[in-house]
């Protein structure tokens, strides 16, 4: 524990004492996390919080860490909807389309009512990176993808900087380790709620 806290404390002055890094590194792993979903993105968002707010202050570093928070998460998203969609989307389609949970997927994704596809993307407590994957084999349309993409980045980003604040991440940098605990607990409840409602 003590290792990992100054790992993450040396690491935030490091990156705080050099905006342009902290506004980089701020970018970067959520970017990364898109691409890379099984990285633990409410951690992330803490580590990033802890980083903008040594950096800028309390008020403007939770506008930077959601700002560019919200763009790297939403360019990884898109880097990754778009290189499916040219490279594997015809090659996988029928498959997906012949495995029933991958149709009733489709139905929801292509469906006029996105609704309930916007619920699924703008859930903190649900692997949106690893919906977004899924997402690129439908037909949806770009324009619409980028809308409900955008939206749903802000809603995570935002709830992630709100318990970071909670956390008091930019104090102390081991509650990181509490931020990330606390959003499992919550994900494995509605598990469990959601399997007993059925």
């Amino acid at each position: 524990m003590g290792i990992f806290n100054s790992l993450i404390d040396n690491y935030q002055i490091f990156i705080s004492e050099n905006e342009w890094l902290a506004i980089l590194a701020t970018f970067l792993l959520p970017f990364i996390e898109a691409i890379i979903p099984t990285l633990p993105l409410g951690a992330i968002i803490g580590i990033n919080l802890g980083v903008m707010s040594q950096a800028f202050g309390p008020t403007l570093g939770i506008i930077f860490t959601i700002l560019f928070s919200v763009a790297g998460s939403f360019m990884g998203m898109f880097l990754i909807f778009l290189i499916i969609r040219k490279t594997l989307t015809q090659k996988f389609s029928e498959k997906v389309e012949s495995n029933e949970i991958g149709r009733k997927f489709l139905n929801i994704a292509q469906g006029k009512n996105i609704g309930m596809m916007m619920v699924f993307l703008a859930n903190p407590f649900m692997p949106s990176s690893i919906l977004n994957y899924a997402l690129s084999f439908t037909k949806i349309k770009t324009k619409t993808y980028i809308w409900m993409n955008l939206l749903s980045r802000l809603i995570i980003m935002s709830f992630f900087v709100f318990l970071g604040s909670l956390f008091d991440i930019h104090n102390h940098p081991l509650n990181v380790i509490w931020l990330s605990l606390a959003y499992a607990i919550v994900f494995v409840m509605i598990f469990i709620f959601k399997k007993r409602s059925k």
